[in-house]
């Protein structure tokens, strides 16, 4: 009896061990898919297709490039003749005789962004257009190059015809700002509040309900926090400051329109239940010895809290920033509603001072993606190019939770020197 029950131990431990096992792959599967998918659909755009002469059955022919391939039906973008997007032809793959790639075939690119195929170098210097690229006839480093132009003028908004905008590079830095600045906010508040739970609260009723309404404030939706940021910090705070500070200035709103400071503080209110309750979590399971112990010794509750327990929960601290950053820079929803833009007027940051201007608004990469992907009016290219900025702003959290784990690293590598 002993024996069967020694052997169905081992075998349900060797059975959670294999269900662990399992979910830790699907995990790392499922983020390693995500990363190639955001990879492969954000960089592929920006490579050179070639330009195809397409001879149908019924005698005539299509120059152009191939977008799509869907079933049995080809989407070829044709020459465009008012509008970037007008020219893309469903080509059924019966209707194609034969298809060919000519060495002198031309994509011709307007100034206002609309494309054309010519054959030869004839049509490459006609009235409005900007640019001939002989794609066909590129060498491997020409492509190359080719896709680095590219790559360049759509990241920093360059003067490559048919890529207007600013780029993503003003997107990178409202985000990024947005970020280090909620940062400021959220981060002593939460581990402020965290720790007057911990150490003065205690486990009694008041402390339970506060923990109750932390909890719930983390399932509310994100974009109930923007419709709070903007009736409380846009209209209600903002509003207030244009009255009293900037009459002169009015109707025209300095602080109570949407812009960089009341969005972090919307994002702040938004993150502050994860960072209160990972914060709480990482000093409840600091020993309540090594606290007594303190207590025991003389050490006053300031003194405890400072020395012993604030240190040892660095990595919960830690942990909450990224979780906070993680949460904040996927909140789009609020950021709509309390400053994001498409196109900033003015950076938030530049070197007039006081360098940083919170009132400004700014834009983000979150709303880069949601811009391209629903409100491009070409989505054959405005979807690739949402591809494009989402992998820049999983680059962005992916950097930043590096730069907190090798924080985190050195601080306990600190802690280990230190002498007993």
């Amino acid at each position: 009896m002993r024996g069967a029950a020694i052997r169905r131990g081992r075998i349900g431990e060797d059975l959670a061990v294999g269900a662990s096992a399992a979910g830790l792959a699907l995990c790392l599967a499922l983020a390693g898919g995500i990363v190639l998918l955001l990879v492969r659909a954000g960089l592929a755009p920006f490579w050179p297709q070639p330009v195809i002469e397409y001879t149908l059955r019924d005698g005539r022919t299509v120059l152009g490039e191939l977008v799509l391939r869907r079933d049995d039906a080809l989407i070829v973008r044709g020459d465009e003749q008012v509008r970037p997007g007008d020219g893309y032809l469903r080509l059924r793959e019966e209707e194609i005789l034969a298809e060919r790639r000519p060495p002198d075939a031309i994509a011709r690119v307007h100034a206002d962004g609309r494309h054309s195929y010519r054959l030869g170098e004839a049509g490459a210097h006609e009235p409005g257009v900007a640019a001939a690229e002989p794609r066909n006839a590129l060498t491997f480093a020409g492509k190359l190059a080719f896709f680095g132009e590219r790559l360049r003028a759509y990241a920093f908004g360059g003067d490559r015809p048919g890529d207007h905008g600013q780029g993503l590079l003003p997107a990178l830095a409202g985000t990024l700002t947005l970020v280090l600045l909620m940062s400021l906010i959220v981060m002593p508040i939460g581990v402020a509040a965290a720790v007057h739970l911990h150490v003065y609260a205690g486990r009694g009723r008041l402390g339970a309900l506060v923990r109750g309404a932390v909890a719930s404030l983390a399932g509310v939706p994100s974009i109930v926090y923007g419709v709070l940021g903007l009736g409380l910090f846009v209209h209600g705070i903002g509003g207030g400051l244009d009255r009293w500070l900037y009459a002169d200035r009015l109707p025209v709103p300095t602080f109570g329109t949407g812009g960089l400071l009341w969005a972090a503080l919307t994002l702040a209110v938004l993150t502050l239940p994860v960072v209160v309750a990972t914060v709480e979590e990482g000093l409840s399971r600091i020993p309540d010895t090594q606290r007594l112990g303190s207590l025991a010794l003389g050490a006053t509750r300031g003194e405890t809290l400072r020395r012993l327990l604030l240190p040892q929960a660095r990595p919960a601290v830690l942990s909450a920033w990224i979780l906070a950053v993680a949460r904040a820079v996927g909140a789009v929803a609020p950021l709509m509603l309390v400053g994001v833009v498409k196109y900033a007027p003015a950076s938030p940051i530049d070197a007039a001072f006081p360098y940083l201007h919170p009132s400004r608004q700014f834009t983000h990469l979150g709303f880069a993606v949601y811009d391209q992907a629903l409100i491009s009016p070409d989505a054959l290219v405005g979807v690739p190019r949402a591809y494009s900025a989402a992998l820049l702003l999983v680059a962005l959290v992916l950097v930043l939770n590096a730069a907190a784990g090798l924080v985190g690293r050195r601080l306990r590598d600190r802690d280990r020197a230190l002498p007993i």
